[in-house]
């Protein structure tokens, strides 16, 4: 079935609302896929960034939901294309903001998806509780980025009072009058695409890695995504046990099973902080 992933010459719908487009299909232009914006699609019914709607089911499962959308709507589509992002505090450096952002592309007789993947530490990501003029103004210090906009709300947990904000001294006034009715405001970085050029540069980022993983087949069936990973165990130079440190790359392919291991320079030795017998 690795045909159905022959891209060139073929037709994507993708699944957005938010202007994503015009990153999206540059990037698959050179693979021969014709990406035309999807008509109709309320993407919003996912999952919002400001959570009036609650996102059912993991990242992935939003993802591959829209792309379905998509396909639903455009029976002309051979494949779809959709993103999903995700922000918060980062896995590993706790408190420091991140964003996941996912780009994946899915056939419609198989409903089997290719997926792209951008992690960056660059999210433009904030939130803060605000009670003052001041608090106001440190926000707008530190969140304020050319063309970035800025959404409002009543709490942490809404109702969203404004959306689309993009000049400092209006979401000033309209946070400085909310707090005089009621003692605070929740302000935070717009994250939907069209307000946010950090986040749309991080889809661009996806992409490219959706296309890279779809040049990559198999050498067997032909299938995309034959991307290597690292594979640990590389002995280490004072007790010889495996480490964490890679050893080389693996690369299995999800439609046949075919296995390829490539080893890094194997005599080399692991240093010993990686070892969890030396540094435990």
């Amino acid at each position: 079935m690795a045909d159905r992933w022959e891209v060139s010459g073929r037709r994507a719908v993708v699944a957005t609302m938010h202007g994503k487009t015009a990153v999206i299909a540059p990037l698959m232009a050179p693979l021969g896929l014709t990406c035309v914006a999807c008509e109709g699609l309320d993407t919003d019914r996912f999952g919002t960034f400001v959570r009036d709607v609650a996102r059912h089911g993991s990242q992935t499962d939003a993802l591959l939901a829209k792309a379905q959308a998509a396909l639903a709507l455009d029976p002309q589509a051979h494949f779809a294309i959709a993103s999903e992002g995700a922000f918060g505090p980062h896995p590993l450096l706790g408190r420091i903001p991140s964003g996941l952002e996912l780009v994946a592309l899915v056939e419609r007789h198989t409903g089997r998806a290719v997926i792209g993947r951008d992690h960056t530490l660059d999210a433009h990501f904030a939130q803060a509780a605000v009670h003052s003029a001041d608090d106001i103004a440190q926000f707008i210090q530190r969140s304020a980025r050319g063309g970035h906009g800025w959404v409002m709300m009543g709490s942490r947990d809404g109702p969203v009072l404004a959306k689309d904000i993009v000049d400092p001294a209006d979401l000033h006034d309209r946070a400085l009058a909310v707090i005089a009715q009621s003692g605070a405001a929740w302000l935070e970085t717009d994250m939907r695409a069209h307000r946010n050029p950090t986040r749309m540069a991080a889809i661009g980022r996806a992409t490219a890695d959706l296309v890279r993983r779809l040049q990559a087949r198999c050498p067997r069936c032909s299938w995309p995504g034959w991307i290597g990973r690292a594979e640990p165990g590389r002995r280490c130079a004072w007790c010889d046990s495996p480490t964490s440190e890679p050893l080389g790359s693996i690369r299995i392919c999800d439609e046949c099973g075919y296995r390829e291991t490539r080893l890094d320079d194997p005599d080399r030795r692991a240093e010993p902080a990686h070892c969890p017998m030396c540094n435990p």
